[in-house]
């Protein structure tokens, strides 16, 4: 389970974050729309509130860690 916080980051640093994360549309001039998918969309996971992902893969475990260090995310693992 991890547990992460976004507190203190400015609006576009979490637009950024949570793009990363769970994936956005995106839409250009022309009528298209993209779906850009999330590093979320590709790993089985539970998410029972906002801020708390339930992982059981250690491989998705660390990819998920990664990206919130390399965004300075706050967070916590906890183990069941």
């Amino acid at each position: 389970m991890i547990l992460y916080d976004l507190k203190g980051k400015s609006n576009s640093e979490r637009t950024q974050i949570l793009r990363k994360l769970y994936g956005y549309r995106d839409k250009s001039n022309y009528d298209y729309t993209y779906k850009r998918e999330g590093l979320l969309n590709k790993i089985n996971l539970n998410k029972s509130r906002k801020t708390v992902l339930y992982i059981k893969n250690g491989k998705d475990i660390q990819k998920v860690t990664a990206t919130l260090k390399k965004f300075k995310v706050d967070f916590e693992l906890a183990k069941f």
